[in-house]
């Protein structure tokens, strides 16, 4: 068979499993996650029939497109009543969780050293692998928890809380990489860089959602209307990158925002009909398709980025589970006077998968030539697998706890 048959053999596999995964899923709550990376790792590393160096390349671009659509279509469902009650408590989750996300690496890294198992390093690279993998994944967590199973609260909270720590992971790590690739001598530097990142990122989003409101009617009875959505955040995400913004963040407000347009116009615009500015079924049916072929196939990427080195896989292990560990505390402050149930709490426990995003970033620092940086994205890669397990297994456990323990 020559190399095209047997692309559209793997391909169409691949898209068999994502559907059986999410059938098992619906049935069961094991996350489809599981068997897409598990694909993934026998296709790249176990039996070589795709070569992850050749992926490496496209990594970037299809993070940054990937991470659009997933963002869209996640902040697209919400509602703002259902955000603004979730919101303090996901943000305040959302640095907490990055906060000890860090203080885990840097314990992980202190320990390593103290024992001879890793080299020497500066304290500040281990605070740039903790922004690396500071934040659960958006691509990961918005799919899995809008499924219908999980408490619509802690939901909410997982979905503002992922998508928020996606945003401050990549902003974070720019900032670190300025610091030690430019040796910028202003401490407070990376809090500017922040700041203006997301503030430029909020404007772009709001100006957006504004300009496209008025052809909301009429691209409503399209079938490409989700279509035509999706490429303006591809443009939105562009612009707002190229002009020291948040991508990210521009997308999140401006689906948010449009997502919410019944309820927004009619209060500016007195006798416009909420009716109008509605999502369509076709345009949630489109949406639907396309999240599903982006993250099937960005599970499998996440497989064929596997390590190999027996090192690097049980160095990402053990940082995987020492996040773990470091997220109990996060959680408990972020939820200290709710008293969620055992369950719910396991969720927000649980709910720490990194993605993409921190695939992405791992390999800038050997990009840029910082030395000892080479075998970074290995380890990051191993953590990475690790976390989407942990998150496969704790929402399976959580979804098969007796009622009583709801």
């Amino acid at each position: 068979m020559d190399a095209v048959g047997g692309m559209l053999i793997i391909v169409g596999g691949l898209i068999l499993l994502g559907a059986l995964g999410e059938f098992i899923f619906s049935k069961t709550g094991i996350p489809d996650a599981i068997w897409l990376v598990g694909a993934g790792i026998l296709l790249g590393p176990v039996f070589q029939i795709v070569s992850a160096d050749l992926l490496r390349p496209v990594v970037p671009f299809f993070g940054a497109i990937a991470l659009a659509v997933i963002l869209t279509g996640g902040a697209y469902r919400l509602q703002f009543a259902e955000v603004t009650e979730a919101a303090p408590r996901a943000l305040l989750l959302a640095i907490l969780g990055f906060i000890f996300s860090v203080a885990a690496i840097c314990t992980f890294f202190w320990v390593g050293i103290q024992s001879g198992w890793m080299l020497p390093s500066k304290p500040l690279y281990w605070v740039l692998v903790g922004g690396i993998l500071g934040g659960s994944s958006a691509l990961i967590v918005m799919p899995t928890v809008s499924g219908g199973k999980v408490d619509a609260k802690i939901a909410r909270t997982l979905e503002v809380e992922s998508s928020a720590t996606d945003a401050l992971c990549v902003v974070v790590v720019m900032a670190l990489l300025d610091l030690l690739v430019g040796g910028i001598a202003d401490v407070t530097q990376p809090f500017v860089t922040l700041a203006r990142q997301i503030g430029v990122g909020v404007g772009a989003g709001v100006v957006c959602s504004i300009l496209l409101v008025p052809f909301y009617p009429m691209l409503r009875g399209q079938r490409q209307s989700y279509i035509i959505l999706v490429a303006v955040m591809f443009l939105l995400y562009a612009l707002t990158s190229a002009a020291q913004g948040n991508g990210a963040v521009a997308v999140l407000i401006a689906a948010l925002l449009l997502g919410n347009a019944a309820t927004i116009v009619p209060r500016f615009i007195p006798g416009a009909h909420p009716q109008a500015f509605q999502p369509s079924a076709e345009s949630r049916t489109m949406q639907d398709q396309i999240t599903f072929l982006i993250k099937s196939f960005f599970f499998v990427l996440i497989g064929l980025m596997f390590p190999i080195e027996p090192r690097a896989i049980l160095l990402g292990a053990v940082a995987a589970l020492t996040l773990l560990i470091f997220r109990i505390p996060a959680v408990a402050l972020a939820v200290r006077g709710r008293k969620p149930s055992r369950k719910n709490f396991m969720l927000l426990v649980v709910a720490m998968p990194r993605g993409l995003a921190a695939g992405v970033l791992s390999t800038l620092p050997a990009h840029l030539g910082l030395p000892n940086t080479a075998n970074l994205s290995g380890a990051v890669f191993a953590a990475i697998v690790t976390t989407i397990v942990i998150f496969s297994l704790g929402v399976t456990l959580a979804f098969w706890m007796p009622e009583a323990e709801r």
